[in-house]
């Protein structure tokens, strides 16, 4: 990584491949096609997913990341630790990459409308476990 992409970046990234639902956003709603992947990162900022077919910067995507204990890093005031199971960072993101790879292409995705507590909590979560 050079030095001008640290610079660029605000938020620490995870390197944890959490499992991700998306599709994108269009119109009529019945074109919309979904697929699930795995994130190679996630920050609070954004993150990036392997994807079997290509997005044009610019593109945006309904994300839904499962991260089973996204509650016990949220700063609200009711966390609810029993259910562990389903815990979604749901987002609508903004393709801010494209990459080739082999079968497919890499997304570097950019939140553009996220709840504010999940975002907070994915940055405790990501701070905890780069900083430790």
């Amino acid at each position: 990584m050079t030095d001008s992409t640290n610079e660029r970046r605000k938020h620490c990234r995870l390197p944890k491949p959490f499992p991700v639902e998306a599709s994108e956003i269009r119109f009529p709603p019945s074109s919309q096609s979904r697929f699930e992947t795995q994130c190679c990162d996630i920050s609070a900022g954004g993150l990036s997913v392997h994807s079997p077919r290509k997005f044009e910067a610019g593109a945006k995507l309904q994300v839904r990341v499962h991260i089973p204990t996204l509650n016990k890093y949220s700063p609200g005031f009711f966390k609810v630790y029993e259910n562990d199971a389903d815990q979604y960072l749901q987002a609508i993101a903004e393709v801010i990459r494209v990459e080739y790879e082999a079968g497919g292409y890499l997304l570097g995705l950019k939140y553009v409308d996220v709840d504010e507590d999940a975002a907070r909590a994915v940055a405790n979560m990501v701070n905890k476990a780069v900083l430790r």
